[in-house]
């Protein structure tokens, strides 16, 4: 595939250019709107409040001096037009650009790119030959969605009020949405119109079957989440609510949420999610509106809502009222939509087999540390890593039969490709897990039940209570907390494994991220060498090792417990003197603690004990010169998977009969002259082949290696 294209879509018209090529643009999507209204910017206290209103069509023909936008459906709810929406508020719009127009040219359809208005945004317009179902168009702007972080795709998801700014038109920060590919405007009213774009109905289902935006059939998708209706919406002097009791206290992750400020890509996400967390909890509009009061919360999570965005990095801060009306206008969409969510995981009815899953792996976690010295083996930190990954996914999912391949295995325990799959061969055998590709894919299997087979069969079979036990709400997370902390710290790049290259060194092994697990997992007190060892069921001599390895590079500090310990003679609390029997304090050649004190103080000055350092992985990781080794071998892996899904796709179109498809210059029965372009003359993307006709691996590889960020 050429990259001419997209190598000439750098330059943007210059404002010396006449206005009349973008007049005439306007003058085009007002001539071919699907309806006779358009909306328009009002202006509030001096400024657009971008707040779009109906308004009928000018009947000049002369396009609105404000802001304006087109619609992209009809009133029967087909589009006409398709416009992505790229916006540089949530990243960089380059690489998510150079992806859409990949997907658009192997699909063979035609597409104009204009600067939008804003700071490295971009509209992408691709135009329809024919009404274009609303259920196709938001299929593909979904699945678009989840691999473009920056693609605002709510637009082609609502046919009723979708609407886009077209070429031309001005921006509320100031500046106008400018063309910027193709550079002659004329070529760009023709991909414009629908008698001159070339896009048939079939080109946008390939377009969807390249993003994989068809979801899979019913009958093979594992059904989770019951059907439930939607939740009932009151509206009443309370405001827009969820119907219910409000509960006014807040979890730590909403917390984190409202008194955290966001990151600048990040300010309507996290408003967005704060919002829903509320309305989730049935929280009113005036308790909601509270919030403004407080300063922490404005510069919080309610950013967005008491700011504007404006051209370049700094945001202007709105007065009181704009900000009320702009948080009330936020709350009433958060409140519509968490009424569509499904039942919440607290409700604990969201799976038919969620206590079933749950107490399986509250066992298999039970036997597995009733039995340290199996972890303790040259392979065993891997294995553990597997296992502990397929429980957490299991307590997520709801079920214990999972499809995971050893590259997301990989990535998720911090351990190689290969390491997982001989990981997973283990677990097999040892009946941890069973082998299911019969049932699904390669990569599925089951976990297992306790059974007397397993060495920590005994452990796991005694435990419980004779009290009423907990419920499973918070065994299940509980248990996934503690599974993701410790996931985490095997995923840090200080305890990778691996020689010295040029590019980085060798971390300190798995074998030490599983002594820092416990010491994790144990951070409310320090542990002693004694029960480290038998925790990990590594000899005390391992486990020193491991430890002062650690400590060289600050990520294990060590505590000497030699204050207030009580007396075992005249059994005084900790801080305070011995007393003999007629009640005054010892005072004997200086000494104020009995013999048996001061023996317990020096025996236990003896034993050192160890805690973490929170935080400091990362900087170890740099000090060593072991960081990105994570990062590299994700890369690496997202290399590989996009390099075996285009030979896929390459052995897909050698076996698809070749009879009706085009192979020469594609032109419209209508067009008069023949516009040589760049685009593919098939809607694929050609796999590099050598001289003699094979498939050239390396060379694709190169080239996927080259449209991978490296950043």
């Amino acid at each position: 595939m050429s990259n001419a294209p997209r190598a000439s879509t750098n330059r943007l018209l210059s404002p010396a250019e006449p206005r009349a090529a973008r007049e005439d643009l306007q003058d085009l999507f007002l001539q071919h709107s699907p309806r006779p209204t358009l909306r328009v910017d009002t202006r509030k206290h001096g400024h657009w409040s971008h707040r779009y209103v109906e308004r009928d069509l000018p009947e000049t023909g002369r396009a609105p001096a404000s802001p304006w936008a087109v619609h992209l459906a009809d009133e029967g709810g087909r589009f006409r037009w398709l416009c992505f929406d790229l916006d540089a508020k949530t990243g960089d719009t380059g690489p998510d650009l150079a992806t859409l127009l990949r997907w658009l040219e192997e699909a063979g359809l035609t597409y104009v790119i204009a600067a939008s208005g804003s700071d490295g945004g971009r509209h992408v317009w691709v135009t329809s030959a024919e009404p274009l179902d609303p259920t196709l168009v938001a299929s593909i702007a979904r699945a678009a969605a989840l691999r473009l972080p920056t693609l605002d795709h709510g637009l082609l998801c609502n046919p009723a009020t979708g609407a886009a700014r077209p070429i031309g038109a001005a921006h509320r920060d100031g500046g106008c949405s400018q063309l910027q590919a193709p550079h002659d405007p004329r070529h760009a009213a023709a991909l414009l119109s629908p008698t001159g774009c070339g896009n048939v109905s079939d080109a946008f289902v390939r377009l969807a079957l390249i993003i994989d935006a068809f979801p899979a059939p019913a009958t093979i998708r594992p059904r989770i989440v019951r059907e439930q209706a939607h939740a009932q919406v009151l509206d009443d002097e309370l405001g827009p609510r969820l119907a219910g009791t409000p509960n006014p206290v807040l979890d730590d992750a909403t917390y984190t949420l409202l008194t955290r400020r966001p990151a600048d890509d990040r300010v309507s996400e996290i408003l967005a999610s704060l919002l829903d967390r509320l309305a989730l909890r049935r929280w009113t509009w005036p308790m909601v509106e509270r919030l403004l009061t407080e300063r922490r919360h404005r510069e919080g999570g309610l950013l967005h809502a008491c700011t504007s965005t404006r051209r370049g990095p700094l945001r202007s801060v709105l007065t009181r009222t704009q900000a009320r009306e702009k948080l009330r206008r936020q709350w009433e969409r958060c409140v519509a939509y968490a009424a569509t969510l499904p039942l919440t995981e607290d409700s604990l009815q969201w799976t038919e087999t969620l206590d079933d899953t749950v107490a399986r792996v509250e066992r298999i976690q039970a036997a597995a540390d009733a039995c340290p010295d199996r972890w303790a083996t040259q392979a065993g930190p891997a294995d553990r890593a597997a296992l502990d990954l397929r429980c957490l996914y299991a307590l997520q999912a709801g079920t214990t039969t999972l499809d995971l391949d050893i590259r997301r295995a990989a990535l998720g325990t911090g351990h190689g490709r290969s390491t997982m799959h001989r990981a997973q061969t283990r677990l097999t055998l040892d009946r941890w897990l069973a082998d299911r590709a019969t049932d699904g894919p390669a990569g599925t299997h089951e976990l297992l039940p306790v059974t007397p087979g397993h060495p920590g069969f005994g452990s796991a079979a005694q435990g419980g209570t004779q009290g009423t036990p907990p419920p499973v709400g918070e065994v299940r997370s509980l248990l996934i907390s503690r599974l993701k902390e410790r996931l985490a710290a095997g995923q840090a790049d200080l305890f990778s494994y691996g020689r010295a290259t040029a590019t980085h060194q060798g971390g300190l092994g798995h074998h030490a991220g599983r002594v820092y697990q416990q010491l994790n997992e144990h951070a409310e007190r320090p542990l002693s060498l004694t029960e480290v060892a038998a925790r990990t069921g590594y000899t005390s001599r391992t486990a020193a090792k491991h430890l002062t390895a650690m400590q060289n590079v600050l990520v294990v500090s060590r505590a000497v417990m030699t204050v207030h310990h009580e007396c075992p003679t005249c059994q005084v609390l900790p801080g305070q003197r011995c007393r003999t029997t007629a009640g005054t304090a010892v005072r004997r050649r200086g000494a104020d603690q009995h013999a048996a004190r001061r023996t317990l103080t020096a025996q236990r000055s003896g034993t050192p004990h160890y805690r973490p350092r929170p935080g400091s992985l990362t900087a170890a990781a740099k000090a060593i010169g072991c960081f990105g080794v994570t990062a590299s071998r994700a890369r690496r892996y997202a290399v590989e998977t996009e390099l075996y899904r285009w030979w896929r796709q390459e052995e897909e179109w050698m076996r698809a009969p070749k009879k009706g498809l085009r192979t020469g210059v594609q032109t419209h029965q209508d067009q008069s002259a023949l516009v040589l372009t760049t685009l593919p003359a098939l809607p694929r993307r050609r796999y590099p082949r050598t001289s003699d006709g094979r498939g050239d691996h390396a060379a694709a590889k190169a080239h996927i290696q080259q449209r991978i960020a490296t950043a």
